[in-house]
């Protein structure tokens, strides 16, 4: 028996490890099928004790009832035309059911804020798109969370405010988790500001030769945030060091992490050597 409660102790000692520092995944491929988001369906099911937030992107964002959206990446262009009701196009319901039957997997719904130069109404109202999709009737499509991208980095009022206004207005249409993607290093005398609106920031988005060619304390604001910093790199060779970056991530208690092999997250290659990096990291 003491035996046995030593192996479970440390079982549950890799498990908190691994799930301390969570998988951000920009998952902005169009689900064409279930084999095409194959690859988060099958992490999330290997490794229920890992946290990962998905951010689901259908058209830049949610798109609306009655207008086209032109889709936010090249590869997509057989999408152009696509036009949009109260609720996701079919390929999509059928996706973000499947996520949301994952205990261990946030949605979190696309937002673009234009470095805060797009009219608040605007952001508003694809909060509250997102939102709607939380009455479908035949699947759960709840979106848990947003992830407000092109997010200032600025020690300046207007732009805090105009940030912690859009996160209230997400937190009160419960979806609670909140990310901001300024990708830089927040200005001296912001962080408090921005900290406290969001769940999460991603203070590093570059490619994984600037990671690796720099000193990671450097990327962020400052060490007390940590736990709500995130990093995401892209140009990542599947050949990389996966395992030190995640390390390094997890050794400093990030918030969460996700390399890339590609610089438009339109791939899921690279999906499993992150999990096994996070898997070696505990």
């Amino acid at each position: 028996m003491r035996v046995l409660s030593s192996l479970m102790g440390g079982a549950l000692a890799i498990a908190s490890m691994v799930s301390s520092t969570s998988i951000l995944i920009p998952l902005y491929v169009w689900p064409e099928d279930d084999s095409t988001w194959g690859p988060v369906y099958n992490a999330a099911a290997a490794h229920p004790n890992i946290q990962f937030q998905v951010i689901i992107n259908p058209s830049s964002g949610p798109g609306s009832s009655g207008k086209s959206h032109p889709p936010i990446k090249s590869t997509w262009f057989k999408h152009l035309t696509l036009r949009y009701s109260e609720y996701p196009d079919e390929s999509y319901i059928s996706a973000v059911a499947k996520l949301n039957n994952y205990s261990n997997v946030q949605t979190l719904g696309y937002v673009d804020t234009q470095f805060t130069t797009r009219d608040v109404s605007d952001v508003e109202n694809d909060v509250s798109i997102y939102q709607g999709w939380s009455s479908y009737k035949n699947s759960n499509i709840t979106i848990s969370g947003i992830f407000f991208d092109d997010a200032p980095n600025e020690n300046n009022e207007a732009k805090i405010s105009y940030m912690q206004q859009i996160s209230s207005t997400a937190k009160s249409s419960n979806m609670r988790f909140v990310v901001f993607n300024p990708g830089t290093t927040l200005q001296s005398g912001s962080a408090k500001g921005y900290f406290d609106a969001a769940d999460l920031i991603v203070e590093f988005e570059n490619t994984y030769s600037t990671w690796i060619s720099s000193t990671p304390a450097d990327h962020f604001s400052g060490k007390a945030d940590y736990s709500k910093d995130a990093i995401i790199l892209y140009n990542a060779p599947l050949a990389a060091d996966y395992d030190a970056v995640v390390k390094e991530a997890t050794q400093m208690g990030l918030g969460a992490a996700y390399l890339t092999n590609d610089d438009d997250y339109s791939s899921v290659a690279s999906v499993q050597k992150v999990i096994q990096a996070f898997v070696d990291a505990a």
